[in-house]
């Protein structure tokens, strides 16, 4: 990884192709140190924020999937942050940095949507949500089941949607509790064994003994319902918005488990999604949200 202090010089707000990903450290450095800068001499808005740290999440995710360890990156970024934050913010340096950030800023509140790439499926997201429709602001569709950030007369939050018509009543949030697996937990050990049944693809899933649980807070019907799992009779279960924030924290490499249960409160049926660089495409919508919209989306 490259350690010297650099000028923002590639594009300003993301990783935009398999070739940009090659140079992901110079990314993650350069949204590192514009937004040390920023907490030192306060540049920026709360969307350019968000704006840049969207593709320093995504660089980091990028670097993470490419086998680089999670301590060498975060020595990386305070290194960069260090010497970034001890810059005069009056220095023509800083002033010419700014003026690019704010000039780029303008053509990134014009991009529409944004496909974020993970190791088995992508998240997309979907600014354009100013509609009476139910709508996914960010989804990853597994082919079993569908994740991600719906709004549906005005209400944004974590949602899974099913398209099958099993008897489920309830579900419940798996996910890895940071404070209690800091590290990864791989029960394949490194592919030798196989996945879940139900994602032979996911390699890092929640541990039994150091989960986070978090029951869905409701569970829609109806034609909006319909739209967001894809097919009539479907299941689609809302979550509280503090999963968003929670998901946020997770590694982009790991999964996160949905179990589904039955009127007995017995789990019948589990599916897993990709924790990609969901925080990466949080950050993104939450770029574009005006001061003055009535749109409340949670921080990741």
């Amino acid at each position: 990884m490259r350690s010297a202090f650099h000028a923002l010089a590639l594009g300003l707000f993301g990783l935009t192709s398999a070739a940009s990903a090659q140079d992901a450290d110079l990314i993650f450095g350069e949204r590192t140190a514009a937004l040390a800068m920023d907490a030192h001499c306060d540049l920026f808005t709360d969307r350019q924020r968000a704006a840049l740290d969207a593709a320093r999440l995504q660089a980091r995710g990028a670097l993470l999937r490419s086998g680089i360890a999670p301590g060498r990156i975060q020595a990386y970024g305070d290194e960069i942050a260090a010497e970034a934050g001890s810059r005069d913010c009056d220095s023509a340096e800083i002033l010419a940095m700014r003026d690019r950030v704010l000039t780029a800023f303008e053509g990134y509140l014009r991009v529409g949507n944004m496909t974020f790439p993970g190791i088995a499926f992508s998240w997309f997201a979907n600014r354009q949500i100013l509609t009476d429709e139910p709508v996914w602001a960010l989804l990853q569709d597994t082919g079993r089941i569908r994740a991600g950030i719906s709004r549906v007369d005005g209400d944004i939050s974590f949602t899974i949607a099913l398209p099958d018509s099993g008897e489920y009543i309830s579900a419940i949030l798996v996910m890895r509790d940071p404070q209690r697996a800091p590290e990864l937990y791989d029960p394949t050990m490194g592919g030798m064994f196989a996945g879940p049944a139900s994602a032979s693809w996911a390699q890092w899933t929640p541990p039994e003994f150091a989960r986070r649980l978090v029951w869905a807070s409701d569970q829609m019907d109806g034609p909006a319902a319909d739209a967001l799992a894809g097919a009539s009779q479907g299941h689609v279960f809302r979550f509280p918005p503090s999963v968003v924030q929670q998901l946020g924290q997770l590694d982009p490499r790991e999964t996160a488990r949905i179990d589904l249960m039955d009127r007995n409160g017995e789990r019948v049926a589990s599916d897993y999604f990709e924790i990609g660089d969901f925080a990466a495409a949080i950050a993104f919508l939450r770029a574009a949200i005006s001061d003055a919209s009535q749109i409340d989306l949670p921080e990741s």
